[in-house]
C-alpha cells in the first residue's frame, strides 16, 4: 500500500500549531482524453467563479442560484442535441444559466460582498446600456454606491442592481444569438454559391456551347481556356478552379483583418467558404464578359493571359465578400464584451 502523506504543520505562535489541510482537487467535469470545447472551458471557469461566492451561504439563501449553476453544468457536458453546431442549443442554455445565477448574486451574498457586484453592474452596464436607460441611471446613482460602501444597502438597492446586471448579461446573449445568426447566414450563402458554381461548372462539361468561353473567332485565332481552338468539356471547370483559387488568395488576405475572439461562432471560416465558390462565379462570368468582345480593349490572346485574368476576377469578389464582412465585424464586435468581462471575472476571483 502507498504511505498516506503526512499532513504539514506550520508554527504560527510559540505553543499553537495549525494544520494545513491538503489541497482541494478540482471538480472533474469531464472524462480523460474527452475533447473539449474553448466555450466549455469558460463556462466551467464561470461556474466555478460564481459558485465560491456563494458557496459560505446558508443553503436556503444560495439555492436559486445552485439550480442555475447545476443547469449550466449540465449543459456544458456531452451528450449534445443533434445540430448543436447550427442551433447552439447547449452554448446557450449553458451561457444563459450561468448569466441567471449571476444576476441572482446582489440578492444573496453579504453586504461585505456587496460592492464588488455593484463594480461588476456599473461596468457591464456601461458597455451594453445606453447612457439615458433608467437601470444605468439606477445603478450609477452615486447614493446608491454610499450606502454599498457603509453597508447600509437596502433590498431595493439589491433588486436594482440584479436588474442591471441581467439587463446587461441579457443584452449579450442576444448579441451572441445574432452573432450565430449571422453565421447560419453566410453558410447558407456559401452553399447557395457552391450549388450554382457545381451546376454551371456541369452544364459547361455537357454543353461547352452553353458557356461560351473561347475567343470569337473574328478576333483572329480562336483561344479557349483549356488551350485548344475547340470548347472542349473542361473549360468551364479551369475557369472555375482558377477564380476559386483567387477566392481562397483573397481568403488568405482577409485573414489579416480578422480579430480573434472567444465565441464558439466564427465568422472567420465562414467568410472564407463563402469567398471560395464566388472567386469561381465571377471568374466565369468575367472571362464570358471579356471572351464575348463587348469590353474594348481588352484581349486574351494567351492561355497564360486567360489564367490571370481568371485569378483577378477570383480576387475581385472580394468587392462583394467585404460589404458582407463589415457588417458581421460590427456584430462579433458587439459580442466582445462577453470575453472581456469574463477575464475580468476570473482576475477579480483570482
Amino acid at each position: 500500500m502507498r504511505p498516506r502523506r503526512k499532513l504539514r504543520s506550520r508554527t504560527t505562535t510559540p505553543g499553537a500549531t495549525r494544520i494545513e489541510p491538503p489541497p482541494a482537487l478540482p471538480e472533474q467535469w469531464w472524462a480523460r482524453g474527452e475533447r473539449v470545447a474553448p466555450w466549455q472551458v469558460e463556462v466551467r471557469h464561470r461556474v466555478a467563479d460564481v459558485s465560491a461566492q456563494v458557496g459560505g451561504l446558508p443553503p436556503a439563501r444560495r439555492a436559486a442560484v445552485e439550480r442555475h449553476l447545476a443547469a449550466a453544468r449540465r449543459a456544458a457536458m456531452r451528450p449534445f442535441p443533434r445540430r448543436q453546431w447550427w442551433n447552439g442549443t447547449s452554448i446557450e442554455t449553458a451561457w444563459n444559466a450561468t448569466h441567471l445565477a449571476q444576476a441572482g448574486l446582489p440578492l444573496v451574498v453579504d453586504g461585505s460582498a456587496l460592492r464588488r457586484q455593484l463594480v461588476d453592474a456599473r461596468r457591464r452596464a456601461s458597455m451594453r446600456l445606453a447612457k439615458g436607460d433608467p437601470l444605468r441611471m439606477a445603478v450609477e446613482d452615486v447614493p446608491l454606491g454610499q450606502r454599498v460602501d457603509q453597508g447600509h444597502a437596502t433590498p431595493e438597492d439589491r433588486q436594482t442592481i440584479a436588474a442591471a446586471l441581467q439587463a446587461s448579461l441579457e443584452l449579450a446573449d442576444d448579441e451572441h444569438r445574432s452573432l450565430r445568426d449571422w453565421r447560419n447566414r453566410l453558410l447558407r450563402v456559401s452553399l447557395i454559391a457552391f450549388l450554382v458554381l457545381a451546376i454551371t461548372v456541369a452544364a459547361g462539361a455537357l454543353r461547352p456551347e452553353l458557356v461560351p468561353l473561347c475567343s470569337p473567332a473574328s478576333a483572329g485565332p480562336v483561344l479557349c481556356p483549356g488551350g485548344g481552338s475547340v470548347a472542349a468539356a473542361g473549360d468551364t471547370g479551369t475557369v472555375a478552379f482558377l477564380g476559386a483559387l483567387g477566392g481562397a488568395l483573397a481568403a488568405v488576405v482577409a485573414m489579416r483583418r480578422a480579430n480573434p475572439g472567444s465565441s464558439p461562432y466564427r465568422i472567420t471560416p465562414a467568410l472564407s467558404l463563402v469567398r471560395v465558390p464566388l472567386g469561381g462565379l465571377t471568374a466565369v462570368i468575367g472571362v464570358l464578359l471579356v471572351q464575348s468582345g463587348e469590353v474594348p480593349g481588352v484581349a486574351l490572346d494567351t492561355a497564360s493571359q486567360l489564367a490571370v485574368f481568371a485569378l483577378l476576377f477570383g480576387f475581385s469578389q472580394e468587392l462583394v465578400t467585404r460589404l458582407l464582412e463589415s457588417r458581421a465585424r460590427v456584430v462579433q464586435d458587439a459580442t466582445k464584451g462577453r470575453a472581456s468581462s469574463s477575464a475580468t471575472d476570473l482576475a477579480a476571483a483570482g
